[in-house]
């Protein structure tokens, strides 16, 4: 693991273990800041890099994998709106001293400047900016760090109600109640909620333009009036209460309950517009930059379509398609620092498999393919201080959890200016040029007569990527970048213009922005969401079916029974093994596995999943023709004989009543019974006496026992009589 910011160092001395967070370093002048964690009021303090270096080497501190205290990364719609509110809030106050560079951040003098100037704006008292700068600082320094931990505060989520015969005024008091001990305002009961919620969305959501201020005088015209005063001109006006005897709720009553029940997003939405919103209230998500000082200052992403047609890796004579590659490269090393291959089109997917990928350890994952490298081959696992992409994946809401949770700035190339991020798009040629055109089943130029490539295919997803990997870590090691500009600084180090030299000269030279997230984490925060159904079976997504501590101890799938219901769940779509449940008010995921018995997947991809009922369903089709001439030939035979007995029915017409037919049942059935056994006996005895062909059966009157009105004592005699019997 590397020094980098973000991460936690343990330190040991005098048998006292102290835990630092990483917050700045300052590699021209040998300074890192840290910030203590087990203190409640702790502040960055400066230390020289080298002595922490020096420390890491002897053994006297230790950089740590497990981060308990890193804010886990949420999306916009598993926030509460009192933990968004919050969030906003603690963001504003810090905001300006945050982004005043770390140059005044981490100075004792500049900062406090900082704070003084956020104190006469009101915004805050001076130990609530410590307290939300704290937060921040512990939490991994990204917005989520600021949400209100509204898990450890009681009455969480329950409307307060009025003491039974009291009626005394809930809520903070305000200054005229703490200066003359009068109440003002009133009580809001459940009448009254509604009729503030029903104003927010009569005269605020409609398309008139109310500002809150409008529409809550607007409303109380119309519903907290006490009658009406006709003015000479015919107009009726209505008339509001000016005293205390009939107390009015507040403005701050109404914004409270009607944004507690609303979500902003939506009702800017409905007000002004989905193009409105994106232009003026969206999340702010970063702004473009050209210039990347270090590694991790700026990452580059981008998709395309491989040119080579691949075979599933079920069967083989299947043609598949060509695969989307999306790359990401370090800006200032061009370091290929993660990548993915797979069937999803270039899309918020697909870019979430290729950012886990460059969370991962790279070891580990050349293991899993059977390459083995050192970690200095391939020594990156980090998220970037900016993100620079296509307009497609990284625009609209996807990206915000890059932004909030992991502290991203994200920036957009323009429509048509695919030479912004001129550096992957060059290596995707590079891609081609050196692997991809020389592979089976390669999209290539032909004419008349020629055979067509896309029946060359020979590869799987899982051979191609694994030919990439290969092809990747020889690019890192031996590629020779063209006019890269290096300065004065590597010239006089003899820096070759090579990414894995690069990469390596920069984190002890320069100032990267390299950021250190558990892969578990990263995970969590990028899997992709969904809906499951929870079934007696067990929870349902797809055609798996999956279980968990929780369904077990709360019984879900026995009520199940009763009903099925929907829930929210994240998945993996690179293993069907396990999924995770997702529960309101709660920020951890739970892990549910597979059922055994119950069609196991076995942990394959889910889109070999989907692609493995493809086939199932195209056998099904292919297998339709011959099995429906199976049946027709069966049905005539079947239709043969009902005709049959219809026929011989018809030529025997009964002389008995319908009724008298009926009765006779159970001795009719009696006697069949008899006959039956007889005839069994004599067929068995005929076979070991003389094998020869059987005589078809003696009929009812041969046998001299009579169809109707006989008892089955009359039958009994009738076999009992039968010489055959002896």
């Amino acid at each position: 693991m590397y020094l980098t910011t973000n991460i936690l160092i343990e330190f040991v001395e005098d048998d006292v273990i102290r835990t630092e967070r990483v917050l700045y370093i300052d590699h021209l002048n040998d300074g890192l800041v840290s910030i203590d964690l087990l203190q409640q009021k702790a502040l960055p303090i400066w230390f020289k890099l080298s002595q922490v270096r020096a420390d890491l080497d002897v053994g006297k501190a230790r950089l740590l994998k497990h981060d308990p205290w890193l804010a886990e990364p949420r999306e916009e719609s598993a926030l509460t709106e009192a933990e968004r509110a919050g969030r906003d809030r603690a963001w504003k106050v810090i905001e300006p001293i945050v982004n005043a560079g770390p140059s005044k951040l981490y100075d004792r003098r500049e900062r406090g400047h900082l704070i003084s100037a956020v104190l006469k704006d009101g915004l805050a008292t001076k130990p609530t900016v410590y307290l939300h700068l704290y937060r921040y600082w512990q939490g991994g320094q990204t917005i989520h760090a600021l949400i209100p931990r509204m898990g450890n505060k009681g009455g969480r989520g329950k409307v307060r109600t009025e003491s039974a015969g009291q009626g005394k005024k809930r809520g903070r008091p305000s200054l005229i109640q703490i200066y003359t001990g009068q109440e003002t305002g009133m009580n809001v009961d459940d009448r009254v909620r509604g009729l503030l919620v029903q104003i927010g969305e009569e005269f605020y959501e409609s398309k008139e333009g109310f500002t809150l201020q409008k529409a809550f005088e607007a409303g109380l015209k119309k519903y907290f009036n006490i009658g009406y005063e006709v003015l000479p001109n015919g107009i009726r006006m209505p008339v509001i209460p000016t005293d205390d005897s009939q107390p009015l709720p507040t403005f701050r009553q109404f914004t409270y309950w009607y944004g507690r029940s609303k979500n902003r997003e939506k009702v800017i939405i409905t007000r002004e517009g989905q193009r409105a919103y994106d232009l003026r209230h969206r999340p702010m998500r970063g702004e473009s930059t050209s210039m990347a000082f270090g590694p991790g200052s700026l990452y580059q992403i981008d998709a395309t379509v491989g040119d080579v047609y691949l075979v599933s890796s079920l069967d083989s004579r299947l043609i598949i398609g060509r695969p989307v590659i999306y790359v990401v490269i370090d800006t200032f090393s061009r370091l290929v620092v993660g990548f993915t291959v797979g069937l999803e089109g270039p899309s918020w997917m697909g870019a979430v498999l290729a950012f886990e990928h460059v969370a991962t350890d790279k070891v580990e994952f050349c293991r899993s393919m059977g390459i083995n490298i050192t970690p200095d081959i391939w020594p990156v696992q980090h998220f970037s201080e900016a993100i620079l992409g296509d307009r497609g994946e990284l625009e609209g809401g996807n990206a915000d959890v890059l932004v909030k949770g992991f502290g991203m700035r994200v920036a957009n190339t323009p429509p048509y200016r695919a030479d912004w991020k001129g550096i992957v798009e060059r290596h995707f040629r590079l891609i081609n040029d050196r692997i991809v055109h020389w592979l089976p089943g390669a999209v290539r130029r032909i004419v008349r007569g020629d055979k067509d490539y896309r029946l060359e295919g020979a590869m799987t997803l899982v051979q191609l990527r694994k030919v990439l990997t290969l092809c990747f870590l020889e690019h890192n090691q031996t590629a020779l970048i063209p006019n890269y500009p290096r300065d004065t600084d590597m010239k006089r180090d003899q820096v070759r213009a090579n990414p894995l030299e690069l990469w390596h000269w920069g984190l002890e030279n320069r100032n990267g922005a390299l950021k250190y997230f558990p892969p578990d984490m990263v995970r969590r925060g990028l899997l992709p969401r969904a809906k499951a159904t929870m079934t007696p079976r067990g929870l349902r997504y797809g055609k798996q079916y999956y279980t968990c501590e929780l369904i077990e101890a709360q019984g879900w799938r026995g009520k199940a029974r009763d009903g099925t219901w929907r829930v929210d769940i994240a998945f993996d779509p690179w293993s069907s093994a396990q999924i995770w449940l997702q529960r309101d008010g709660h920020k951890d995921l739970i892990p549910c596995n597979e059922i055994p018995g119950m069609g196991a997947s076995g942990g394959v991809p889910w889109a070999e999943l989907e692609l493995d009922l493809a086939l199932d369903e195209l056998y099904r089709r292919r297998e339709q023709g011959p099995k429906r001439q199976v049946r027709l030939h069966y049905d005539v035979q079947i239709q043969q004989v009902l005709q049959e007995a219809r026929d011989h029915l018809a030529a025997a017409p009964s002389t008995e009543s319908n009724a008298r037919r009926v009765r006779d049942i159970i001795p009719n059935r009696q006697a069949e019974k008899l006959i039956e056994r007889h005839h069994n006996r004599q067929d068995r005895t005929d076979g070991l006496a003389n094998p020869v062909p059987q005589t078809p059966k003696t009929s009812h009157s041969a046998m001299n026992i009579p169809l109707f009105n006989t008892s089955v004592s009359s039958a009994l005699d009738a076999l009992v009589d039968d010489p055959q019997e002896d």
